[in-house]
Order: structure tokens, then C-alpha cells, then sequence
């Protein structure tokens, strides 16, 4: 599964729950040895690496999806989530338990990542170079339909069925372990190269059909281990390159966040959105929790700059 980070890109283990004002007396746990309470259990995560980490999603989150959260419509959330369901198929749920997350988890994280292309994509300059080049790169609007197999060979055994002329729906309808598009016999929405939610294997393959009927010859592996039989259903014309200008630019800010080497040029994008938002943490445990972003970006004299700034003023309020 080519984006099941998505669902993965905050820190599950903490789960949102810790900054809720647990800062009480309850006790949590008793034993022999004593007990621990609420105020216990948040001032140790609250300075655990998981718990900082936590809070800076938390931050991060809630400034960008102010700011950007009306980009990102249900709609989207949705397509997304089914899309990475269908190629779970019946392994979806194990997968999400596996995880730590929940469904309602896993949506809301697809919208958070969603929301951080949108804020990236804002403020992130795209070339006319890098535009051609993924131009070239594109493949159009492709629908098919997908056999979410059990195993390699149920999926051979499903390509064998189609090689004797039995029928697509039946063919699913006997071998598929996805529900999601049960009601169409594996039929999916239209889906084109730049699309982030499609199994970079399964996009390969169903790129490579030439003509309407065509079904994969050998299972196609997912990037997870999963493998599927597709069928091409219907290809467009590719479109000329000024109409994909916004889409193209999707699709460059995407990688560009994927590229592991562009870490600190994304760590100075958002922690410009949080300067520009004033965002102050008040807590001293938790002070530097956003330090990484918060600095990225400014040059050591700027930083020079604005300490001498700051004890003039601190020199002069005394």
C-alpha cells in the first residue's frame, strides 16, 4: 500500500488524549508500592519524546487547519479512505488494529496530512521545469476495476478464470475480499498519475493496459504484499498541460514532502505558518517542543539578531 502513512503520521501512542487537562489528583493505577494519578501520568508523557511530539502535532494541526482546513473537503477524506480500504481488503481492519488507530483515527489523520499538502502547496514556489517534467510523466483519468485477492495464488487462479472467459463479476464476485466496491464489482473512481491514495504497483500495471477489457496478466504485488487483478475499464485523452497546471503543482508538492531531503525546507514552510500565527508556548516543559520548526529557516544572525533584541528589552523593562 503505496500511502498507508497517512493514517500514521501522528503519534498514536499518546492519542490525543494527554493535553486534555488530565492535571488532577485522580489516581490512575494502585498497587503495593504505591499509586499514580492523573497529574503523575501527564507531567511524565507531557516530557517523554512521544508526548512532545504529540504536542507539536497538536500545534501544527490545529494553526494549519485553520488556515487551510477549508481545502480539504469531506469528499477528499473519503475518497481517500476508501481508496486505501479497497487495497487493504479484508485485511483492513487487522492492519488499523495493528496500529493503534481506529477508523475515526485514521480519517482524521488522512485529513490532517491532506491539510499539510494544502498549507505546503501555499507556500511552496513551483517551477515551469519542474512543471514540463511532470507533464511528460503524466498518465490521464483511468477507471478499472480490482480483484483484492487472499493470496498469490487466488489471484492466479482469478487470472485463470478470466483466461477461460468467465466473466469479470463473477470472477470477483468469487475471489475478492474487498467491500468497499462490492456493489460494482471492483470498479473504482477515476484515478491519474498524480493521485496519492492509489497503490503505486496497481497505477504501474493499469497504466500499462492498452485497450478497454484488458485485465493484468500476472497478479499485481502492492507495495504492502497485497495482490490484485485488475481490469482497465476506461482511459481519457491526456489534457493539455495548462489545465493541469493546479494538479500537476499538487502532485510536485506531494513528492516534494515525500523526499525524505527535504525535511528542513518543510520544517521552515510550517514554522513561517506558525510564526506568522504568533504561536507562543506557554508551558516550560513543553517549550521546546517546537523548536525544530519554529527556527527553521531563520539564519543564525537573524537568531543573533533577535536574542540581543530581546535582552536589550528585557535590560530595559528592569
Amino acid at each position: 500500500m503505496r500511502k498507508f502513512i497517512w493514517g500514521l503520521l501522528v503519534v498514536v501512542f499518546v492519542g490525543g488524549l494527554v493535553f486534555l487537562g488530565f492535571n488532577s489528583s485522580k489516581t490512575l493505577m494502585t498497587s503495593k508500592v504505591g499509586k499514580i494519578t492523573e497529574k503523575q501520568f501527564y507531567e511524565d508523557i507531557k516530557t517523554s519524546s512521544a508526548g512532545q511530539q504529540e504536542f507539536a502535532n497538536m500545534v501544527i494541526n490545529k494553526v494549519l487547519g485553520a488556515e487551510y482546513g477549508d481545502q480539504v473537503s469531506d469528499t477528499d477524506v473519503q475518497n481517500a479512505y476508501d481508496a486505501q480500504k479497497a487495497q487493504y481488503g479484508s485485511s483492513f481492519k487487522t492492519v488499523l488494529a495493528s496500529n493503534n488507530t481506529t477508523d475515526a483515527q485514521f480519517k482524521k489523520n488522512i485529513k490532517n496530512n491532506l491539510i499539510i499538502n494544502a498549507a505546503i502547496k501555499a507556500n511552496y514556489k513551483v517551477t515551469d521545469k519542474q512543471l514540463k517534467t511532470a507533464y511528460t510523466n503524466y498518465h490521464s483519468d483511468t477507471t478499472i476495476s480490482m480483484i483484492t485477492a487472499k493470496n498469490e495464488a487466488k489471484a492466479k487462479e482469478a487470472i485463470a478464470a478470466l483466461k477461460n472467459g468467465d466473466n469479470w463479476n463473477t470472477v470477483y464476485k468469487k475471489y475478492s475480499t474487498d467491500s468497499t466496491y462490492k456493489s460494482s464489482n471492483g470498479k473504482m473512481p477515476a484515478f491519474n498519475s498524480t493521485n496519492t491514495s492509489i497503490d503505486s504497483a496497481v497505477q504501474t500495471a493499469a497504466f500499462k493496459l492498452d485497450k478497454v477489457g484488458d485485465y493484468s496478466t500476472e497478479p499485481v504485488t502492492g507495495t504492502s504484499g497485497s495482490y490484485y487483478v485488475i481490469k482497465l475499464n476506461k482511459k481519457t485523452t491526456k489534457p493539455s498541460m495548462s489545465s493541469l497546471r493546479s494538479t500537476l503543482s499538487t502532485q510536485i508538492v506531494t513528492d516534494f514532502i515525500n523526499d525524505s531531503s527535504n525535511t528542513s525546507e518543510i520544517q521552515a514552510i510550517v514554522g513561517k505558518i506558525l510564526r506568522k500565527n504568533n504561536v507562543s508556548v506557554k508551558d516550560s516543559d513543553l517549550k521546546t517542543a517546537l523548536n525544530t520548526y519554529l527556527t527553521a529557516g531563520i539564519s543564525s544572525s537573524s537568531s543573533s539578531s533577535s536574542s540581543s533584541s530581546s535582552s536589550s528589552s528585557s535590560s530595559s523593562s528592569k
